[in-house]
């Protein structure tokens, strides 16, 4: 079975109405929300095969409309630390929390003229023995 944390976190973000719709890994519109998983993510595993998950995830936001950026990016955060609930539809982990690791900020203007915003958060889930996060 394959974890589907990502799936749910980005049927999170689009339900919150924002500028653009989001998208697992790279854009391919020019206004677009995107969120990829980091590798470099904290776990702890447990005799049974249990393990409690540090899953940071990055948000980037991209848009010729700075503030469109932001005030998404920002909605995303705020929403998100406080969800107390994001079930899993076939129970391959249980959410914990999320917590922001950094707030959004400007990384790149391109010369298309395009703002690349980016705000990294780090979700804590519980993933069940057998589960594959690949």
């Amino acid at each position: 079975m394959k974890i589907d944390f990502m799936q749910q976190l980005n049927r999170k973000i689009n339900s919150m109405g924002l500028f653009s719709r989001s998208v697992i890994g790279t854009w391919n519109e020019e206004d677009a929300i995107s969120i990829t998983a980091i590798p470099d993510s904290e776990e702890t595993v447990y005799f049974d095969g249990t393990r409690d998950k540090n899953y940071t995830i990055q948000v980037t936001a991209r848009s010729q409309n700075q503030q469109e950026c932001l005030d998404s990016l920002t909605r995303i955060y705020q929403e998100l630390e406080g969800l107390d609930a994001l079930p899993s539809e076939n129970n391959s982990y249980t959410f914990q929390s999320i917590r922001t690791s950094s707030f959004p900020a400007l990384v790149l203007y391109d010369e298309q003229g395009f703002f690349i915003f980016e705000l990294s958060i780090t979700a804590k889930i519980t993933i069940y023995k057998g589960v594959s996060i690949l």
